[in-house]
């Protein structure tokens, strides 16, 4: 394993930055800047078979590097890059971490074994293009052994994967392509075997890409479910059309003014009455009586909008749908609301739970979920929202890669956003959801980060229902195989800043996750577009309607009306019977008047048909058209339609991100305990990433005990001092973690008991650690073969 920026000691095992990194020497000593090198295992009794090996060769010490072998013990820490603060900063923070992933995955067991709830990856496909390593070397379709290798690969990174989740409701998910998929399965059934198991296929290219042969339009999502785990309902299966709105809407309130037939003051008198309202709060203060005919009411008695009256459309007097007492008991009920001031009608749109409403509230299928403080109205939904379990065919347009991955990320960072396939923001947040929705604090896992989709789509999840779910980032900083070598043609090297700033992580993960947090860019353009966020949310919309006025409504013939017909979208001929005067269903969005002469009867029974969005009326002159589109629209009000709701890329996220280059410790430094400035970012990520991450000042000394104020964890660093550290968290709240620096086990086991007695009830679940004896053994594991 290359380590770019250590300087060649004594004993270091080297290769030369330019060379191959299995063509290594051992270090003899450095002087002036020339390191003394031999090959590493002839250092003593040189044969005559071996001499040339056991020459000593001088190189400079600026063209070696360091490297360790596989069964060296390593000691991590995270170096910080950058950060990026946009949420609450005593909130969480997500992680990105530049490394290794197999490093870095014995870096996280340390920190959150079976503490995750789900590891998302997107791993290399193997297809032979030269995009991933194996033993610090390129595989390509030449490569007879690809597949094992590969396997190998995934074998060593499940396995520790395999150790972080959550041992009864882990998931892991997995995406790959054809040519690994059915590899991929037999290493899942193997290292998972009491899991259980499905394949998702996710339509990704809905046109498909030719090969000769079928058009390749899907790949795979592989599932591994925990015991406990499973799939979380919701309304959007991934695979079947979407249901009708009206099935996801809430419950419609009517409007309490009579519309069609009856609605005039004369045809219903006693229905003609007062409602009083205090207009500042929008609160329903009274019920009038009837006022008789053929008085007339004086609308200057009354303050200004501080009375409602039947007002119809064309300003003549109209009449409530319910009498005066049974109003008021509504009212009681929280069952009556104001809608808006009509400023032509000069009254207020009175609002109420009609008796169909009324009726699903005492059965169960409508549920009241709140009340108005100041109103005193409900707040009410329906209970029979249908749910439904993800299906294991996914064919939704947002899965495209192309639209919503390559073009998306194009978008977000121009020409320089150069990454192979990215996957689509909504696929990936689809895949996670599916597994945590019902999860709003889940810690999520990607080792394969790539361009950072996973960020992407898990603040995106957060926002759109309020969760916070933490997720960490895991990728390289490799650059591709064309671009290391034309920046070796140039003389640059791995380490130069050049080379590192277009590696994958630099150029690519990180000023995405910080442009898309920010909903700008460095140069402080902000970002064009917007999320479909995969809430639901309704509005009003106009309904449609159409006059067709060069019919004689008297001569129309059933023949006719079924021509009529024919020519509408969304209606059947079958609805046509004599003698047919309209069409009003259930089960159809579209309505139609054949006899104006029936308007009255047509207009009864649109009465509480509030999914009808389009309406042909067959009427001689435009007056009587706009006469009968008034009505319906009196009787019905806006259509209620449920749409996407969408956010604005620039309005970005409530996030936190913290980004870390992985490093190694000198283990000279680590068993001598003077390493802590180092190690101090593992323990904020140790303790949860919660809050600003506490810094040693530059040339502060490390202190006896690390307290900040406002922290979740404090350190003990010289055990002679346990009074210091009992008194500094004795009354102390929201602490998750305390630290003690001790080689005695026994001594640790009787400083954690007081630190539990001092602060444990005051900090439920608190944690005591004990540094530096658990970091070393934890990372005396770095052995085994190829990585």
């Amino acid at each position: 394993m290359p380590l770019p920026k250590t300087r060649p000691r004594r004993g270091d095992l080297v290769c030369r930055r330019a060379g191959s990194l299995k063509d290594v020497w051992r270090v003899l000593q450095v002087r002036d800047g020339v390191a003394t090198c031999i090959r590493p295992g002839s250092e003593q009794h040189p044969t005559e078979a071996n001499r040339t090996a056991t020459e000593t060769v001088d190189m400079a010490v600026d063209e070696l590097l360091v490297v360790r072998e596989f069964g060296e013990p390593i000691f991590p820490s995270l170096v910080p890059m950058d950060a990026v603060q946009n949420g609450d900063p005593a909130g969480p923070w997500h992680t990105l971490i530049e490394a290794d992933n197999y490093h870095a995955l014995q870096l996280l067991d340390y920190l959150y074994a079976g503490q995750v709830d789900c590891i998302y990856i997107d791993p290399p496909y193997n297809t032979g293009a030269r995009d991933w390593k194996y033993n610090n070397d390129y595989v390509d379709a030449n490569d007879q052994w690809r597949h094992s290798k590969w396997l190998a690969f995934m074998e060593k990174r499940l396995k520790l994967a395999k150790r972080l989740l959550k041992a009864d409701t882990g998931v892991l998910i997995v995406t790959i392509d054809e040519h690994e998929v059915h590899h991929l399965g037999m290493l899942l059934e193997r290292l998972f075997p009491d899991w259980a198991r499905q394949t998702v296929t996710v339509v990704i290219n809905a046109k498909g890409v030719a090969q000769g042969r079928f058009a390749r339009a899907e790949e795979y999502a592989l599932y591994c479910f925990a015991p406990g785990a499973g799939t979380v309902p919701h309304h959007d299966d991934l695979l079947n059309p979407l249901r009708d709105g009206k099935q996801f809407t809430t419950p419609r309130w009517e409007r309490l003014l009579r519309g069609g037939t009856n609605s005039r003051r004369e045809d219903r008198p006693g229905l003609f009455y007062p409602i009083f309202v205090e207009p500042e709060t929008r609160r329903i203060t009274g019920v009038g009586e009837p006022l008789p005919l053929p008085q007339v009411p004086d609308l200057t008695v009354h303050a200004p909008r501080s009375v409602a009256w039947p007002i119809r459309t064309d300003g003549s007097w109209g009449n409530w749908r319910v009498g005066p007492n049974s109003l008021r008991a509504l009212i009681d009920q929280g069952f009556v609301k104001l809608g808006g001031y009509d400023e032509q009608r000069g009254t207020w749109t009175v609002l109420y739970l009609g008796e169909k409403a009324r009726r699903q509230i005492e059965e169960g299928a409508i549920e009241i979920v709140g009340r108005d403080a100041t109103t005193g109205a409900v707040e009410v939904r329906y209970t029979e929202r249908e749910q439904r379990f993800p299906k294991t065919v996914w064919h939704r347009p947002l899965h495209d890669s192309g639209i919503y991955g390559s073009a998306l990320l194009k978008s977000i960072l121009g020409e320089g956003g150069r990454f192979s396939f990215p996957k689509s923001l909504y696929s990936t947040r689809d895949a996670v959801a599916a597994v945590v929705r019902d999860r709003p604090q889940a810690l999520i896992l990607d080792f394969f980060a790539g361009s950072g989709t996973t960020l992407h789509a898990v603040n995106l999840l957060n926002a759109a229902d309020g969760g916070q779910r933490r997720c960490i980032l895991v990728t390289n900083n490799e650059v591709s195989a064309e671009e290391a070598e034309a920046m070796r043609a140039r003389g640059l090297q791995p380490g130069d800043d050049e080379w590192e700033a277009q590696g994958i992580c630099r150029s690519v993960t990180w000023p995405r996750s910080k442009y898309t947090i920010l909903g700008r860019r460095d140069d402080g353009s902000l970002l064009d577009g917007e999320y479909f966020t995969g809430k639901t949310v309704e509005r009003d919309k106009a309904r449609r309607f159409r006059h067709l006025g060069f019919l004689d409504p008297a001569t129309l013939t059933t023949a006719a009306k079924k021509q009529i017909v024919a020519l509408i979208d969304g209606l059947p001929q079958t609805l046509v019977t004599e003698p047919c005067p309209y069409i009003v269903s259930e089960d159809y969005a579209v309505s139609v008047l054949f006899d104006p002469a029936a308007a009255d009867d047509w207009l009864d029974a649109l009465d509480g048909q509030a999914h009808i969005s389009d309406f042909v009326i067959v009427v001689p002159t435009r007056r009587q058209f706009d006469h009968l589109k008034a009505q319906v629209n009196e009787l019905l009000g806006p259509l209620k339609v449920t749409e996407e709701e969408k956010r604005p890329m620039r309005a970005g996220f409530a996030a936190n991100l913290a980004y870390f280059k992985l490093d190694f410790l000198d283990p000279e430094r680590v068993s001598l305990r003077r390493a802590f400035r180092e190690i101090l970012p593992l323990l904020w990520l140790k303790a949860g990433a919660v809050g600003p991450r506490p810094e040693l000042a530059r040339n502060e000394p490390e202190p006896v005990l690390f307290a900040p104020e406002g922290s979740n964890f404090v350190v003990l660093l010289d055990e002679t001092r346990m009074g210091r550290l009992l008194q500094a968290i004795g009354g102390r709240t929201g602490l998750s973690h305390v630290f003690i620096v001790t080689d005695a086990d026994e001594s640790f086991k009787t400083m954690a008991q007081e630190v539990r007695d001092a602060a444990g009830r005051g900090n439920p679940g608190l944690q005591v650690v004990q540094l530096y004896r658990d970091y070393l053994l934890n990372f005396m594991i770095n052995q085994g073969g190829a990585k």
